[in-house]
């Protein structure tokens, strides 16, 4: 049988992925995470038909989609996870998990595959939803082993952020391709969640201008340090020194909408003709890539 007709076979490599972003303006996430092993994926969309009858006979039929429900089950969740993606407080300082039964899950991205035939898949990218359930139960050990699983349920909508697709704006709920489709590359699925302006693994963290630049002279005493970086940004450890001294310089740091660009305002003006050095140190982006610890000056006007 042709390869592309394939059926499905198995299922693996459940990851997730909390949504830092979502928004007319931006959508982004953090780097995709293996969840659990799994045993089962089942999804359903809510669909609903409206037949419209004209002259005794059905003449046209509206069919529209709501959430799609995913029924999940897995080996077992760690509970750090299972508190994270439920919307539990885990506390690391003791690895427990405090359920107030109040659930506040946080929206996430949710990928895997699906094996098709003999050696094929088919990739599937949820691109927000919101996982419930937990299902647990366990029985006591006889001279059989009762093994039970664990189950979760996802919930996936359209994301708020649109794309442009056929010359229109719209929203997306998922994205899934086969690999005996010649044009699809699945390499980097999981490195990054999949969306229209997003394929394959994400770019290397990378520092893309300073702004004094480097090596800059005659720059004002109240001047703003802004770094621009090619990816969204988790953490960074980047200082501001006087290279007469060698003190750390008091700064607030803020970062824009997408949080690639980092301005930096010095709480008062930069002492003339002086060499300051910006340690770019500790940069970690939202896939977990870091940053080579880099370095730029620049010298302060004389007055």
């Amino acid at each position: 049988m042709d390869p592309k007709y394939g059926e499905f076979v198995g299922v693996d490599s459940l990851h997730a992925a909390i949504i830092t972003d979502d928004s007319e303006a931006n959508y982004s996430a953090e780097a995709p995470e293996y969840l659990a092993p799994s045993a089962e994926i089942a999804g359903e969309a809510e669909t609903n038909n409206t037949p419209t009858y004209y002259d005794n006979i059905p003449a046209d039929n509206y069919v529209t989609e709501g959430p799609t429900t995913l029924e999940i089950t897995v080996s077992g969740v760690p509970a750090a996870l299972a508190a994270k993606y439920l919307g539990k407080k885990y506390d690391a300082a003791t690895g427990r998990v405090y359920d107030t039964g109040e659930p506040n899950p946080p929206d996430c991205a949710l990928s895997f595959r699906f094996n098709r035939g003999k050696n094929g898949y088919r990739y599937y990218q949820y691109l927000k939803g919101t996982f419930s359930g937990g299902a647990e139960e366990a029985a006591s050990k006889t001279n059989n082993v009762d093994i039970r699983t664990y189950q979760l349920t996802f919930t996936a909508v359209n994301a708020t952020h649109k794309w442009l697709i056929d010359g229109e704006q719209k929203s997306l709920k998922r994205i899934f391709a086969d690999t005996s489709d010649p044009a699809f590359d699945p390499a980097g699925w999981f490195s990054q969640v999949q969306t229209p302006d997003t394929s394959g693994a994400p770019d290397t963290v990378a520092l893309s201008s300073v702004v004094p630049s480097d090596g800059s002279s005659n720059v004002d005493l109240d001047t703003d340090i802004v770094l621009t970086f090619n990816n969204k940004i988790k953490d960074e450890e980047i200082v501001l020194l006087d290279s007469a001294t060698g003190d750390v310089v008091e700064v607030i740091k803020s970062w824009n909408a997408t949080g690639k660009v980092l301005t930096i305002t010095p709480d008062e003006n930069l002492t003339a003709s002086t060499k300051y050095i910006i340690s770019v140190t500790g940069v970690v982006d939202v896939y977990g890539q870091r940053l080579a610890a880099t370095g730029s000056d620049f010298t302060t006007d004389s007055e």
